[in-house]
């Protein structure tokens, strides 16, 4: 059965799934359905909000650097001296 793509082989949207909720600011999800869109146009089909956002959580997992890079855009890694 893992052979088969994860989207083909659920009932539903949220199988396997479990809920983790988080705070986003108002520009982050301002920018979602901008997102969805482009997702939905490269695609050539609907994407479902939970599947883009856990596909973003592993592209984040799998490319640290560039969450690290966001994060130093928010003041981490300042030198506090």
């Amino acid at each position: 059965m893992q052979s088969i793509p994860y989207k083909l082989r659920r009932d539903r949207v949220n199988e396997g799934r479990e809920q983790v909720p988080f705070f986003l600011r108002e520009d982050v999800i301002d920018a979602e359905d901008g997102l969805q869109n482009n997702l939905e146009e490269m695609l050539g089909e609907d994407v479902y909000k939970s599947d883009y956002r856990e596909a973003a959580m592993i592209v984040a997992q799998r490319n640290p650097e560039l969450v690290a890079e966001v994060l130093r855009e928010w003041g981490y890694d300042l030198d506090t001296m």
